[in-house]
C-alpha cells in the first residue's frame, strides 16, 4: 500500500487524503471561520435593506423556482447555472419595484454572473 505525507504535521496518511484525520479537523475549523469572518466582513458594507431582502422567503423560493424553470441551466453560455440575477438592479428604484418579478430574472452560472457585474474583464468559455 502507498503511503502520503500529511501536508501539517508529516505523519504518513493513505492517498487520496492531504491531511490526517487530526490535522483535517482544524484545517476544517480554519475554512468555517474565515467563511465566517468573510461572510461578515462582505455584509458589514451592505445595505441591510438588501440584505434582509436576500434572506427572505419570498425571494428563496422565487431564486428556486427560476432554476427549476430553466433547468439549472445558464442563459448565457448554457452550463450550470447557481445564481439568478436581477436584469434591473433592486439598487434602482424601477429594480426594487421589480424585485419579485420572475421576468426580471435570468439564471446564471457564477461566471456569467461576474461577467454581468463587470467582476471580470471578460467572460471566458
Amino acid at each position: 500500500m502507498m503511503y502520503r505525507l500529511c501536508r501539517k504535521c508529516n505523519k504518513p496518511i493513505v492517498p487520496p487524503a492531504v491531511y490526517c484525520e487530526k490535522c483535517n479537523e482544524k484545517v476544517i475549523k480554519q475554512q468555517e471561520e474565515y467563511k465566517t469572518l468573510r461572510e461578515k466582513r462582505y455584509n458589514k458594507n451592505r445595505n441591510p435593506k438588501y440584505k434582509q431582502f436576500y434572506n427572505s422567503n419570498d425571494w428563496k423560493i422565487l431564486k428556486e423556482k427560476k432554476l427549476f424553470d430553466c433547468q439549472y441551466q445558464c442563459e448565457i453560455c448554457k452550463g450550470l447555472a447557481t445564481e439568478v440575477h436581477h436584469i434591473k438592479p433592486i439598487q434602482t428604484i424601477e429594480g426594487w419595484i421589480r424585485r419579485l418579478d420572475y421576468f426580471n430574472l435570468e439564471a446564471l452560472c457564477t461566471r456569467c454572473h461576474n461577467y454581468r457585474h463587470k467582476r471580470f474583464q471578460q467572460r471566458q468559455k
